[in-house]
């Protein structure tokens, strides 16, 4: 309820009802408007509720238990493989071979092992190569043992590392060289133990087989019943480019001309055994080498070795030439290089060059595929 007006005061405005009169002589003006409306009341911001977390089940025990042998296995795996890989580094020399103590003697009397393993490649007889080297710069050297233990392998291959034996005894006079058969020493493997000074064979050694072969097959009748064939252009047109090629019919003058490559390869191989061996060859050349595989007792009959008797005997043998009290063995190896290791075959595995089919694991071999895919001169045994 309003107060009621002062006396001489007329009824006052509602709207006006609060604001104070104005002084004297001062003009009211407009009546003033409503007063300010207070601020809209501020509200708290709305909050997003948290969806309910899901509910995550309970972890298999026997998850866990995989998990952690998985785990396990993979960390003893890397360690293994780190240890592998600095005891390579850390117990071979920067290049060449890696070099081991069979024997501990006498370091200034050293007698080298080197092993001769595996098909005689080009690879191989560049290895070699670089062993030779190594034994030649080690002044320590007094004798060389040969342990051999292939069938065989490439022509060219076998040539290098007889040659390389020879200059090693041309360049060395005062150091023996000798060579221990293993089980097989065939073909290329005793084409190049011809170049050593004495020849040791186990009791169960096989040797011998002295001969040439160019593996060669022919799919021309395989091509023709499945409507392909070799459409190989050569110049000049009529000549022997292309004699052997593996989807032509074969041709009886292109046979004849192969045979004459074989021919001269074999009188090489002929001539080296001759050299080697000299007068120690019991009957003429031609009885021997007619492609035989000899076991130990009919090679030593036929002069094609010295001695019957382990690696054992031969080093005793080059001990004994050469003079040596209390001798070091020292075995070079080829060295296993970073892509050797990262290429070598799983323990759990096929190796990469695997495959499987109807669940059956097949390996190929790059060799036997080169085999397929052109003719080679090899001195090698395939009776394994």
């Amino acid at each position: 309820m309003l107060p009621n007006p002062p006396p001489g005061q007329g009824p006052v405005d509602p709207q006006g009802a609060f604001s104070p009169p104005p002084p004297p002589g001062v003009n009211p003006g407009q009546p003033a408007g409503p007063p300010p409306s207070a601020p809209p009341p501020m509200y708290p911001p709305m909050m997003m509720m948290a969806p309910p977390a899901a509910s995550r089940p309970p972890r298999s025990f026997t998850r866990m238990v995989f998990m952690t042998l998985a785990s396990t296995i993979f960390g003893l795996s890397l360690l293994v493989n780190l240890y592998v890989l600095a005891y390579l580094v850390l117990s071979s020399d920067s290049v060449g071979a890696q070099k081991s103590v069979i024997t501990k003697g006498d370091a200034a009397e050293k007698i080298a092992l080197l092993p001769v393993e595996g098909l005689i490649t080009g690879k191989l007889a560049e290895d070699f190569e670089q062993r030779m080297k190594q034994i030649e710069q080690d002044k320590t050297v007094k004798a060389v043992v040969l342990s051999i233990e292939t069938p065989g392998g490439e022509v060219t291959a076998s040539d290098q590392i007889n040659q390389r034996i020879t200059r090693f005894r041309q360049d060395n006079p005062s150091i023996p060289v000798v060579v221990s058969m293993g089980f097989l020493a065939t073909s290329g493997g005793y084409y190049i133990s011809c170049a050593a000074e004495h020849i040791v064979a186990q009791p169960t050694t096989w040797t011998g087989n002295i001969g040439v072969m160019m593996p060669r097959f022919n799919f021309a009748e395989l091509a023709k019943k499945w409507g392909f064939q070799d459409a190989t252009l050569t110049a000049p047109a009529k000549g022997f480019k292309n004699a052997g090629s593996m989807f032509q019919p074969i041709q009886p003058e292109e046979t004849e001309y192969l045979q004459g490559l074989i021919d001269d390869a074999y009188r090489r191989f002929t001539q080296v055994v001759t050299t080697g061996r000299g007068s120690n060859l019991k009957k003429p050349i031609d009885e021997i080498a007619n492609g035989k595989v000899y076991t130990a007792t009919e090679a030593l009959s036929l002069g094609l070795v010295d001695q019957i008797g382990y690696l054992a005997d031969a080093q005793a043998w080059a001990q004994q030439k050469a003079g040596l009290k209390r001798p070091t063995v020292v075995k070079y190896q080829k060295r296993a290089s970073m892509l050797d290791l990262l290429s070598a075959e799983s323990w759990f595995g096929g190796g990469q060059n695997a495959a499987s089919a109807g669940g059956v694991n097949v390996k190929l071999d790059p060799s036997l595929l080169e085999e397929l895919s052109r003719p080679r001169l090899m001195y090698l045994w395939r009776g394994d």
